[in-house]
């Protein structure tokens, strides 16, 4: 009897234990495929919804708030409007719009309890897409709301009840105003020291022009072959160094954005009478493949210059080119319109851009020394300072032995020879001044009233014109300096007075 009860407990624990194994099992198996459900509905909700092979979409047609358009690919790979062929589309944000149908992937995915797909703001999308591809195939995609969070929108794929989560991309890439898919044209890059000439002209206000002239008969240093002919009546130097800064500012243009493409009524841009018009006349060099036997042939058309030998294969040659911008009113942000004389698009041009091109001060980029010449040039120098005149000469005699020609120099002050050194140590005073700044327009005639405190006239051996510098008074701090008959410009009256000084010390 007891042999039969615990028979039955031992038979009732293992049923017991089978319950708590199969128990563990089910558990396992709901945790499983709880897990796999979710593992499959990430999965699904990361998948591509719209995977493209861009190489095949070859029209694209999109609407946003601003714009409705057709992009059609032509035969050479251009993107060009369905409706006008001749709207110059950015080729840029074409592709983008083509590169946004090769992957998207939602965040996440909405299918259950969605009836109107206005609460997302798919109803009236604002974003339609469609990419058509060679085989006929359409793919379009509708882009609503913002999310509540931001930084993502709800998107739905034409006859699906789906609802997507994707991120900003894609609407951005449709989301081109028509100004912005307008490709703006390039001004041509410009070297600032291939510049040979600048003219700027204004409607209202002071004309600039100056020219590179290698021979320029305003130098006598061999530091300046600008010649600035305006604003000034008469030309004056201009100086080097402040040229290829001033012209730097004419290397790299660029519009910002294109006003029309087509235009057809300059006057609506003030471009008809233009506020300024720049002109650069500039060169570049070019490599051509020349026959070394022919020493004539430069490798181009007429305009172009030989700056090599006959003995090079390869010469480089200078082809001359120009550019013209015409800059007309300004529009509601402040900023230009503006063209090129060769172009009927109507672009816009940065404010701070025109400023630069147009603000130009002409002193600054004057030649500031009075009387900078080469001492080689120089064979005799009168000076009348104090009532008083004074000569001072350089005799030179040149000499050739066994071919070789030597140049000696006697150095004179009123017909006294002194020391080499001495004479050249009061050159180097003498044509030391600067000028300081323009003679005010109001006071252009004054020196025309005024006799020289001090003449200084130099004899040059390059020339048979003489350099004649006068300093007139004009007031307590500054000498009216008149070059060559020309007055425009004032200097410190110490300048001046350094001289004399040290014209009193060389005739000790």
């Amino acid at each position: 009897m007891a042999g039969s009860k615990r028979k039955k407990h031992l038979g009732l624990l293992l049923l017991l234990l089978a319950m708590i194994v199969l128990l563990g099992v089910y558990f396992w198996l709901v945790k499983y495929n709880d897990k796999k459900e979710a593992q499959d509905t990430a999965a699904d909700e990361t998948k591509a919804i719209v995977s493209l092979d861009t190489g095949t979409i070859k029209s694209i047609y999109f609407k946003n708030p601003s714009l409705e358009m057709t992009l059609s690919l032509n035969d050479k790979g251009v993107w060009e409007e369905k409706e006008d062929s001749s709207f110059p589309v950015n080729q840029t944000y074409a592709a983008n719009m083509q590169n946004a149908f090769a992957e998207i992937k939602p965040t996440s995915t909405l299918t259950e309890g969605i009836e109107d797909l206005s609460a997302f703001g798919l109803e009236n999308p604002v974003i339609t897409a469609t990419a058509t591809t060679s085989d006929g195939k359409e793919t379009t995609v509708m882009i609503g709301n913002e999310t509540p969070f931001g930084g993502e929108y709800y998107a739905a794929l034409a006859g699906s009840k789906e609802v997507y989560v994707i991120g900003t991309s894609f609407y951005s890439y449709f989301h081109y105003s028509r100004t912005d898919l307008t490709a703006v044209e390039a001004i041509p890059a410009v070297t600032a020291e291939n510049v040979t000439k600048l003219s700027v002209t204004a409607k209202d206000g002071k004309d600039f022009e100056v020219v590179y002239d290698e021979d320029s008969p305003y130098d006598y240093s061999g530091f300046s072959n600008y010649i600035m002919n305006k604003p000034y009546a008469t030309p004056v130097a201009a100086d080097n160094d402040s040229m290829t800064t001033l012209f730097g500012n004419y290397a790299s243009l660029s519009f910002s954005s294109c006003a029309d493409y087509n235009a057809t009524d300059l006057s609506k841009y003030g471009l008809e009478e233009p506020a300024y018009t720049v002109s650069l006349d500039y060169y570049e060099e070019q490599a051509a493949e020349t026959d070394s036997t022919d020493s004539t042939d430069t490798g181009t058309a007429s305009d172009a210059t030989d700056t090599t030998d006959s003995t090079d294969t390869a010469k480089t040659v200078k082809v001359n080119k120009s550019l013209t911008l015409l800059i007309g009113a300004t529009n509601e942000d402040g900023n230009y319109y503006a063209k090129t004389s060769d172009s009927n698009a109507v672009n816009i041009l940065d404010s701070s851009t025109v400023e630069k091109l147009t603000a130009i001060d002409a002193y600054s980029n004057t030649y500031k020394y009075v009387n900078l010449i080469s001492i080689e040039s120089v064979d005799r120098i009168d000076i009348t300072a104090e009532g008083v005149s004074h000569t001072l000469a350089i005799e030179r005699e040149t000499t050739t032995e066994d071919g070789k020609d030597t140049t000696t120099a006697v150095y004179t002050v009123d017909k006294k020879t002194v020391e080499e050194d001495v004479f050249k140590k009061f050159y180097q005073v003498l044509i030391a001044p600067k000028t300081e700044r323009e003679i005010p327009e109001a006071d252009l005639k004054k020196g025309e009233e005024e006799a020289p405190v001090m003449t200084v006239t130099y004899h040059l051996n390059t020339s048979n014109t003489p350099f004649v510098v006068e300093f007139k008074p004009y007031d307590e701090s500054y000498y009216i300096i008149n070059t060559n008959g020309t007055e425009y410009f004032l200097m410190d009256l110490r300048n001046a007075a350094s001289i004399t000084d040290g014209l009193k010390e060389l005739l000790q």
